[in-house]
């Protein structure tokens, strides 16, 4: 990840995430149920276990269109000098619009990150559940192939949903802690949580000066 360089700044609460995650991961390490809970106002599975919950913004990576437009072929008959003006008019609509409409379809066939998701998540013990205006949409551990965290805050992820597989930018304060959930339960030999990259360089020892020693920070429950 990047080199997070903290000082100066004040403790925000993507700190008090990644503290919470420190210990949950802690309690996870040592064979411990972790204390930490969240209310939900939706039902879970029998015995899940809500973490933590907090705002949450998803892109995709995908296009919006495939390139294909409608032209405009509408056409004013008149005669006359204000005929062939009118004409003459509508054929220049006609081409602006058509311009329009290929320079969009053209924008929409590129492949990029498109916003998905803009709402609440909820980490659990088994996934994650994505909430928005449209409903709850949850995100079990074995649907997700691939995990990588992309900076402090935000992870990229790879799955298969119910439209085939996509790919994702999840930005929340809880990013690593869905990251070290995913990989300690698929991947436990993740390179990142393998050589503990998954934390951001340096956040221990400022955490620590700040005066909230993470639980990670006794040696023997480093990676």
């Amino acid at each position: 990840m990047d080199q997070l360089t903290p000082s100066g700044r004040p403790w925000l609460p993507a700190d008090t995430a990644l503290w919470t995650t420190c210990r949950i991961v802690t309690d996870i390490r040592s064979g411990q149920v972790p204390d930490e809970r969240v209310p939900t106002y939706f039902p879970l599975r029998d015995g899940e276990v809500p973490f933590a919950g907090g705002i949450v913004s998803v892109d995709e990576f995908r296009a919006a269109g495939d390139g294909s437009y409608s032209t405009s072929n509408a056409f004013a008959f008149g005669t006359g000098t204000l005929g062939l003006a009118l004409a003459a008019t509508t054929l220049a609509v006609n081409s602006s619009n058509n311009n329009a409409r290929r320079a969009q379809a053209e924008a929409d066939a590129q492949v990029t990150w498109r916003p998905q998701v803009r709402g609440q998540i909820v980490v659990t013990d088994r996934g994650f559940y994505l909430v928005d205006q449209f409903g709850v949409f949850p995100w079990g551990w074995n649907s997700i192939d691939m995990m990588q965290l992309a900076a402090f805050g935000c992870v990229i992820v790879s799955g298969r949903s119910t439209r085939g597989p996509l790919t994702w930018r999840v930005v929340t304060d809880w990013a690593e802690l869905v990251f070290v959930l995913w990989a300690t339960n698929r991947h436990p030999q993740h390179p990142q949580l393998v050589d503990g990259s998954w934390m951001p360089a340096g956040w221990i020892a400022w955490a620590t000066a700040q005066g909230y020693p993470p639980a990670l920070s006794r040696p023997e429950l480093r990676p």
